[in-house]
């Protein structure tokens, strides 16, 4: 099974060298750096490497705590974080410590990963979620690279999707030393699919936390939208829901409410402009620094890596990818925030955090984009109510923290089986 996806894995490569090439068109950031997708990454070999692996934004924010705690507590030691992403790589990028690395993952054939290997020497290899790639587990594991799989979480439909290439699956999951589950059905389902030491940790995304400098610039954009009519954000939105929720929004809401739009992907920003213009409407672009004029309805959130910012300013957060299926965005951070979260039916990558966050009444999940907005309304109906709201998302998060010391503790534990030396070059 393991040739048969090699073989494969040559075959498909012009598609994904030429996919890198499209997504350029919208991202002209992709076609940098390009040398990394087939392992030529050159690192001065004066410090240990602990790689980590995150594949775009999301799973970068998540681990940017347990990087500060490498880069303090390991004095002769670097970190190397891979992503799959451009954004995902500028978002590791902004870290900003000299003892931070950054690249792209290597298409996973084994000429690429072997030489990528070859040059970084990793003492581990620390995969944020669910990142399986065959070839890259064999390849560390031939050159005794521990790997880890931190914030592990498997929804329903992925573990099916696994379970239809079961053998490999078992193979390539069989390399992995430890995994770090998010939930109970995670580690189940992680077990389904050959995982063996597994333990339930908690998601790391509980222990995070908008900083100062995040809040301040949730503050300007207010007064930037308007201080006096309520805000409502529609976080990381995919392709056909936007214009579900525009329409919903234009039907439902008051003339005092403000959509801010802000899609998941970059390439997306002219695409959801266009949609609001073409219904007529106007809108007012988020990198453009401008007041909203009162005549004006909708902003569109074409920025990366402010997120939290855009709750901060927020009355309501509509949660994105969830009126479509492609089960939703993690609601934790503008929960954190203290953020009424509103979600649509299609949520099953973060299924125990929305049933936990419905059952303690932080989150609202309805059936479709009319639904949400009329929890909308009813919300913002009672100014009473949105302030007892945040105080129980506040609540809500602060009792489920803890994972990030577990993965710490978890870790340097096992850290006497990293690989500290190789053979020299040849």
């Amino acid at each position: 099974m393991y040739f048969l996806y090699q073989m494969l894995s040559w075959v498909i490569l012009p598609i994904a060298v030429l996919r890198v090439f499209f997504r350029s068109r919208m991202e002209p950031s992709y076609r940098k750096n390009l040398s990394e997708r087939f392992g030529l990454l050159r690192l001065k070999n004066d410090k240990s490497v602990i790689w980590l692996h995150a594949v775009s934004v999301g799973e970068v924010l998540a681990c940017q705590q347990l990087v500060e705690h490498f880069v303090s507590k390991f004095d002769g030691v670097n970190v190397l974080i891979t992503c799959t992403t451009a954004s995902g790589r500028e978002a590791a990028e902004k870290l900003n410590s000299p003892r931070v690395k950054v690249s792209y993952l290597p298409f996973d054939i084994k000429p690429f990963i072997s030489t990528f290997i070859r040059n970084v020497k990793p003492m581990c290899l620390l995969v944020m979620e669910t990142e399986i790639w065959p070839t890259l587990y064999k390849e560390c594991s031939k050159n005794a690279i521990p790997i880890f799989m931190l914030n592990a979480r498997l929804s329903e439909k992925s573990m099916q999707g696994y379970l239809k290439f079961k053998t490999l699956s078992h193979q390539t999951i069989s390399h992995v030393a430890g995994i770090l589950a998010q939930t109970d059905d995670d580690a189940s389902r992680l077990r389904r699919i050959g995982g063996k030491e597994i333990l339930v940790t908690g998601n790391l995304k509980f222990d995070r936390r908008a900083t100062s400098e995040q809040l301040k610039l949730g503050q300007y954009f207010r007064e930037l939208f308007g201080e006096k009519r309520y805000v409502v954000v529609a976080a990381s939105t995919r392709d056909a829901e936007e214009a579900l929720i525009i329409d919903s929004f234009i039907t439902h809401c008051s003339a005092d409410c403000l959509l801010v739009l802000v899609p998941r992907h970059a390439r997306r920003f002219p695409i959801v402009m266009e949609l609001i213009e073409s219904r007529g409407l106007k809108a007012v672009k988020r990198s453009h620094e401008e007041l909203v004029p009162e005549d004006c309805r909708f902003v569109l959130g074409d920025s990366m890596g402010e997120m939290y910012s855009y709750y901060a300013c927020s009355d309501v957060v509509i949660m994105g990818g969830s009126f479509v299926s492609l089960g939703g965005q993690n609601p934790l951070e503008a929960l954190s925030i203290g953020r009424y979260v509103i979600t649509g039916p299609h949520t099953f990558n973060f299924s125990e955090i929305v049933a936990k966050g419905v059952a303690a009444g932080v989150i609202c999940a309805v059936k479709s984009s009319n639904a949400a907005m009329s929890s909308v309304n009813d919300l913002l109906a009672d100014p009473d109510r949105t302030h007892i709201k945040k105080d129980e998302a506040i609540q809500f998060v602060n009792a489920n923290v803890g994972a990030l010391q577990k993965t710490i503790s978890y870790l340097e534990s096992k850290q006497k089986n990293w690989r500290t030396e190789y053979p020299p070059s040849t």
